[in-house]
């Protein structure tokens, strides 16, 4: 008696297995945009003499990023076409960790306020000291400082770490700050560089400097936007975690699906060798 041919997959496995891959795909190429982006920007930064051995730059964590995004979905997306339980459970395990670890930092970030406003003092302030070092930073501080109207991390006297504002100094720009903290570097059309040098000489009052430059702290600019802009905060955060969620249901209820899919060949296997045994015997 031959082994009867277990029934095909139904529709709804089918249909999953698709939608999983398909997802996995879109992602993985989010990855890989984002991986290529970040490459790109260190490549281009070595073209710069002096660039500094800076981890947290903003291309290496986007390579950190999308380097992880392309390896877990490339894992997932063969997983889900070969029905590979070991490698689904690493996507799915590792992509609800990732949901769990933003969802406590998230929570963390609001219920200790100060202490991540001072984090975030700390992340600027590092940078300041990079700032004509590293081209990656100096877009950042630039854009940070211009797009919220801030200066500095705790203020504008934070630019004192930098070697050439350093009040110290012999630069030009000794005891000044840079143009992005300027309240206007246009003048007659064009770009005023050094509309920020000398402006903290003679340590004057930070009212007397509000016409010339941002006297808001980027920390303190943050908090303020993240505050007034909760509903759009909620909103990322739900366009972060959602997917992941998404993502998970649909790995975990693949792999329940291709366990049941083993039990029942299994089963039908056991079935048709008992009755062929039974058969022997008879004979």
């Amino acid at each position: 008696m031959g082994v009867k041919i277990p029934t095909p997959p139904s529709c709804g496995h089918a249909c999953l297995r698709v939608a999983l891959v398909v997802y996995m795909i879109f992602f993985w190429i989010i990855g890989a945009v984002i991986l290529s982006f970040g490459i790109y920007a260190e490549v281009a930064k070595w073209n710069y003499e002096g660039v500094s051995n800076v981890v947290l730059s903003p291309s290496s964590v986007m390579i950190a990023i999308g380097g992880f995004m392309f390896v877990l979905n490339f894992i997932g997306w063969i997983g889900a076409l070969r029905e590979n339980i070991t490698l689904l459970k690493i996507f799915g395990w590792t992509l609800m960790l990732v949901f769990v670890l933003q969802l406590i930092g998230a929570l963390v970030a609001i219920i200790f306020s100060s202490q991540t406003k001072n984090f975030v003092n700390a992340g600027i302030r590092r940078n300041i000291r990079y700032y004509y070092d590293d081209p990656d930073i100096h877009f950042t501080l630039d854009t940070l400082q211009m797009e919220f109207e801030c200066c500095g991390g705790v203020g504008y006297n934070d630019w004192d770490l930098n070697i050439y504002f350093d009040c110290d100094g012999k630069a030009a720009s000794a005891c000044g700050v840079p143009y992005s903290c300027c309240t206007s570097s246009i003048v007659d059309m064009v770009p005023n560089t050094q509309c920020g040098f000398k402006v903290r000489e003679g340590d004057p009052h930070p009212l007397s400097l509000q016409d010339e430059i941002f006297i808001r702290g980027c920390s303190s600019a943050l908090a303020v936007w993240a505050y007034d802009n909760l509903k759009l905060m909620t909103a990322l955060l739900l366009g972060l975690c959602v997917p992941q969620l998404i993502g998970c249901a649909m790995t975990f209820r693949f792999i329940t699906q291709v366990e049941e899919e083993i039990m029942l060949y299994s089963n039908e296997r056991s079935k048709e060798e008992a009755v062929a045994m039974t058969a022997d015997n008879e004979w």
